[in-house]
């Protein structure tokens, strides 16, 4: 990952925490240590696994792993927006921020 686009991809994910963490901490109090843990650790593994790959020379693997885990975040809001956690416009403004995700990744696992 080249220094920009790996600050870009992480300036990303950090506005995506930013946004979404207010809006899962209002989710009903008994999925508070399931599905809203859930969410925030995924969201706090990707931050940790763009560090590391920054950090890497194995670049792609890291990348990898980085898009493994924007999948199980899609399918949490999915799943949170099936269980009417979320309302339509939260969840087409998350989604459209992980799609952003994937689109950065996809263009930095087409350079290495």
């Amino acid at each position: 990952m080249s220094g920009a686009r790996g600050f870009v991809l992480w300036q990303k994910a950090e506005d995506f925490t930013e946004y979404l963490f207010p809006i899962i901490d209002r989710f009903p109090k008994h999925e508070k240590f399931a599905l809203c843990c859930q969410i925030k650790n995924t969201c706090y593994e990707i931050l940790k696994l763009i560090i590391r790959t920054n950090k890497s020379r194995q670049k792609a693997s890291g990348l990898y792993e980085i898009d493994t885990q924007l999948e199980m975040l899609r399918w949490l809001i999915r799943h949170s927006l099936r269980r009417k956690y979320l309302s339509h416009q939260s969840y087409e403004t998350a989604a459209k921020m992980v799609d952003e995700l994937g689109r950065i990744i996809g263009g930095l696992l087409k350079g290495v």
